[in-house]
């Protein structure tokens, strides 16, 4: 049986962010819609599908479709020796992927702590990010799933 990890309740006004790196860069995506995280090991092609759409992986009796975010952001594509991670969220009950360089942290974060995409860090169609939260070293910004999910549905 799996083993049930104790969350802290968290002072009103903060929330919990994953926070991820493609190309360098440091996303987030709130915690509550995450599954799990898992290896990349590869995926099977859909045919016809938005080329952001790297294909599906079957995890636990459920397949899973896998976005490549650095497509989904317009960023350079991954160096094929490089290893990726995979951050599985529920959208609607559909299992997706955001295939990411590397899972880096869960940060606590004030809710109000959001500011506008600074000019020089829009990445990707408009929509697909929510701000920008100020860090230590530079800025994380927030990936707006449900943009991510209508833009390649």
């Amino acid at each position: 049986m799996p083993e049930t990890v104790a969350v802290e309740a968290l002072p009103q006004g903060q929330e919990r962010i994953l926070v991820f790196a493609v190309d360098g860069q440091e996303y987030g995506v709130t915690l509550e819609p995450i599954v799990e995280i898992v290896r990349h090991r590869g995926a099977t092609p859909v045919p016809y599908a938005d080329p952001a759409i790297e294909g599906i992986v079957p995890l636990r009796g459920r397949m899973v479709t896998l976005f490549d975010l650095r497509r989904c952001l317009d960023r350079p594509a991954r160096p094929s020796d490089r290893r990726a991670q995979v951050v599985v969220i529920d959208s609607s009950g559909d299992l997706l992927g955001l295939v990411v360089d590397s899972v880096n942290r869960v940060a606590v974060l004030p809710k109000d702590a959001l500011e506008p995409l600074p000019s020089g860090l829009r990445h990707g169609p408009p929509g697909m990010l929510g701000g920008a939260l100020r860090h230590k070293d530079g800025y994380v910004l927030l990936l707006e799933l449900e943009a991510l999910v209508r833009r390649l549905s």
